[in-house]
């Protein structure tokens, strides 16, 4: 009987029904997420941020306050680039963004930042100026083609003209010919016949030709200047639209990052770079909300310092918190004393405790820092938790009495299973070891006895039934199967006992080798047993050179290398011609040698 309350107790915490089992895994998440959602709502903690954010609220209240000089410093150069914006002066704004990045603790380099995006515009803006240039150049080229097309079709007009006038005149000349020559042309000076007509029209026909051929030309360069002028416009467009829409992106990102202030800034550079009177419709409300947002963030921390004043630092801790999410690097939240924020460090750590409390089920340490938190803030609501707590303790009470109620009726399986369910409900319930101890004393002694014995035959823990023999062979005097592995435990660790007491007599008569072979040979029975064990190991060391040998012919026996294995038995038998173990490895390997040795032969 006395050993039924650690059974019991061993039962319901390490042998749990079904454990380990895919269905109970998954129950248990369901549980302790449950239990996580129930501690966070008693302890009003439900909107807090996610991991990392409450990672950085944590660190920041931890951290020292920033000096007004450096935030009235930083904040005076800020407001000197927004001056300098409104005068129109976007270089000389442009060039505080570097000092303000010298305010490492306050600006985290994000002025230097916005400093480098401004000079890739105006890098942007240098590329385009090339193009315009280069369009001017198209634009001269074009106007002196027009110029020398204009020339061009002046003389071939004057030249036609004139050659016209030519051909009027040979015309005119030809009747009289005829009429002198009976109708053959005159010959010319230098004997040539019509050198007044064919000829002089073919070369007026080439002179032309050639004429028109340079007009031509001269109108597709044309062309083709005015289409790469074009062409240069639409790339400056490009580069203006990806400018703009690059810009824009990183206002975005500003706002995301918490950084408003920043944002206000970098808006109104979009303003002065790009030469636009207006936001586009996306920016304008990040820069309201930017401007909101600073706005709820300084209010916010006034709401905080008059709690705190109040002691009401629950509310205090909340205001923060959301001032903090809202924008960690306003200059009202960087000024915050170490001492203000130390106040709220204490209460968030006494939240995290109860939350971990609640969710192990530590309700007796929990009244304790319920109290204490209470007593730091004046306005913490205990209210919850303390009725969470009461439920789960209630309902522990109510399961230990099913199963009391259970165990009187007989039923075994439902007393244990709400006996595990009380324990799972109120690990701590300090009712639960005294109601486990009177269940067990309403229990079949019998019955219990054989699941204890069962349970250690099948692990093979023959020591542990041997020592509780008297209690286990009364409970099976009519099951022959259990007296069988009775008799067989018994029979293991008699073996096991007449060895270690020949083993000491062996080591009382000088012969250490004799006794460590006698418990190494009992071992081969009884392989876990820890008495055993424990005696092989000491004596080991007091015949360590034989047990050497011994190991490494049993090593290389195994590997096949029958020589080897043999040379280290003869060894081991000269070092104790006794052994059993070194004689019969010897003749069993022999064989072996002896085997091979014939087959080669053959």
């Amino acid at each position: 009987m006395s050993n039924t309350p650690a059974t019991t107790l061993d039962y319901l915490y390490n042998r749990k029904p079904q454990d380990g089992s895919a269905g109970k895994q998954a129950a248990e998440v369901s549980r302790r997420m449950d239990d996580k959602a129930k501690a966070a709502d008693a302890l009003g903690v439900g909107n807090q941020q996610d991991a990392l954010a409450q990672e950085r609220f944590e660190k920041y209240l931890g951290t020292a306050e920033i000096s007004s000089a450096d935030l009235k410093g930083y904040a005076t150069i800020m407001g000197q680039v927004m001056a300098l914006l409104r005068e129109d002066k976007t270089f000389d704004a442009w060039k505080l963004l570097r000092q303000a990045s010298a305010y490492t603790a306050i600006d985290a380099g994000m002025s230097n930042e916005l400093a480098n995006r401004i000079e890739a515009v105006w890098n942007t803006g240098r590329a385009a100026q090339a193009t315009d240039t280069n369009n001017q150049q198209l634009k001269h080229q074009i106007q002196e083609s027009n110029r020398n097309a204009d020339l061009m079709s002046k003389t071939i007009r004057e030249e036609e003209i004139r050659m016209k006038r030519k051909e009027n005149e040979g015309h005119a000349a030809q009747p009289s010919q005829k009429g002198n020559n009976g109708g053959v042309p005159m010959a010319n000076a230098d004997g040539n016949a019509g050198a007044g007509g064919a000829g002089n029209a073919a070369a007026a026909s080439v002179s032309g030709l050639e004429g028109k051929l340079q007009l031509t030309d001269e109108y597709l360069q044309t062309l083709e200047a005015r289409a790469r002028i074009k062409l240069n416009e639409v790339k400056f467009e490009k580069l203006l639209d990806a400018s703009k829409a690059d810009f824009a992106k990183y206002v975005g990102t500003l706002l995301s990052s918490h950084r408003q202030l920043h944002v206000i800034v970098a808006a109104n550079f979009y303003l002065k770079i790009f030469n636009v009177d207006q936001y586009p419709v996306t920016m304008a409300n990040q820069v309201n909300t930017a401007l909101e947002a600073q706005r709820s963030v300084t209010s916010g921390v006034e709401v905080f310092r008059y709690k705190l004043q109040r002691g009401e630092i629950a509310a205090a801790t909340t205001r923060l918190q959301e001032a903090f999410a809202t924008s960690e690097f306003h200059s009202a939240i960087l000024s915050l004393e170490r001492a203000e924020k130390e106040r709220v460090a204490k209460f968030t750590a006494n939240l995290g405790k109860m939350q971990n409390m609640i969710e192990a089920r530590d309700f007796a340490n929990l009244e304790t820092i319920l109290a204490e938190t209470k007593g730091l803030a004046t306005d913490f609501d205990s209210t919850k938790p303390l009725a969470l707590v009461n439920a789960v303790k209630l309902e522990s009470k109510l399961r230990l009495g099913k199963a009391k109620l259970a165990a009187q009726q007989g039923d075994l399986k439902a007393a244990m299973e709400e006996f595990q369910a009380a324990a799972e409900t109120w690990p701590g319930n300090p009712d639960l070891q005294d109601k486990a101890m009177t269940f067990f004393d309403t229990q079949d002694v019998k019955s219990q006895s054989l699941v204890d014995f069962d349970r250690m035959f099948i692990e093979g823990n023959y020591r542990g039934i041997f020592d509780k023999q008297l209690a286990f062979a009364p409970a099976m005097k009519d099951d022959t199967k259990r007296q069988e592995q009775l008799k067989t435990a018994l029979e293991k660790i008699k073996n096991a006992e007449m060895a270690s007491e020949k083993a000491s007599a062996m080591m009382m008569g000088g012969d250490p080798y004799g006794a460590w072979e006698t418990v190494e040979l009992a071992a081969v029975d009884l392989p876990d047993d820890k008495k055993l064990n424990k005696l092989r190991a000491d004596l080991s060391g007091r015949s360590a050179e034989f047990v050497s040998a011994v190991n490494k012919a049993r090593d290389a026996e195994a590997r096949s290398d029958f020589g080897f294995g043999l040379t280290w038995y003869v060894i081991a038998q000269r070092q104790y011609p006794a052994s059993h173990i070194a004689n019969e490895g010897i003749e069993r390997l022999s064989k072996q040698v002896l085997g091979s040795s014939k087959t080669s032969s053959l």
